[in-house]
């Protein structure tokens, strides 16, 4: 029988041990077991499962990920027709909303509603303009007088009017002449500003 080179070295590192007794022999043979288990539970098998948990915990974040893009891939045709309707009422609003050019025509027009309704105008004089957002209120001060059913005429007009003007603070009282009423107030029409408009959406657009 032959043996290779590794054999024999083997075969001379147990010679010591061949003149022990048995139960040392066993002990030292359970030992060497014990010895190889415990290099194995900590070099092989506790790595692998170290392994196999962080792609388990990997798995399952993608797995939530690709429930989650799954359900806003559901929801986009809903949400990009809203975001239409959105779109639309907005545009639709802004027209509403007249250009700085538009302004003298517009006021023009609110004062001419208040003449064909009958009413005098004493004062129709514009004020400086408060800038909010996207949009700058056009203040203009007013002292009419007429009757009570040229009033009510004169602000039905201005409401059917396809751009936004408001009546305000209006006080009344009995005038010089009989049956006339005396009316203080403003009214106020508001413009579309631009500028800012176009450098929010840029805003919105970097992000």
């Amino acid at each position: 029988m032959n043996f290779d080179s590794t054999n024999l070295s083997f075969l001379d590192a147990l010679r010591p041990m061949l003149p022990l007794p048995m139960w040392q022999k066993l002990t030292a043979l359970a030992a060497t077991v014990v010895l190889m288990m415990t290099a194995y539970l900590y070099f092989g098998w506790l790595p692998v499962q170290d392994a196999i948990k962080s792609q388990m915990a990997q798995v399952e974040s993608q797995r939530l990920l690709l429930k989650k893009n799954q359900r806003l891939a559901r929801d986009l045709p809903r949400k990009q027709a809203e975001y239409a309707r959105l779109e639309k009422q907005l545009k639709a609003a802004l027209n509403m909303l007249p250009r700085k050019s538009q302004i003298p025509d517009l006021l023009e027009s609110v004062s001419w509603a208040g003449k064909d309704s009958g009413l005098n105008f004493s004062t129709f004089k514009p004020s400086g303009e408060v800038v909010r957002e996207i949009y700058a209120e056009v203040p203009v001060a007013l002292r009419i007088s007429g009757t009570f059913r040229q009033l009510l005429t004169f602000l039905k007009r201005v409401g059917e009017m396809p751009r936004i003007v408001d009546v305000k603070n209006l006080t009344l009282s009995r005038s010089k002449r009989d049956g006339e009423l005396a009316v203080k107030g403003q009214v106020v029409t508001y413009r579309f500003v631009e500028h800012k408009a176009k450098k929010k959406k840029r805003r919105r657009g970097r992000r």
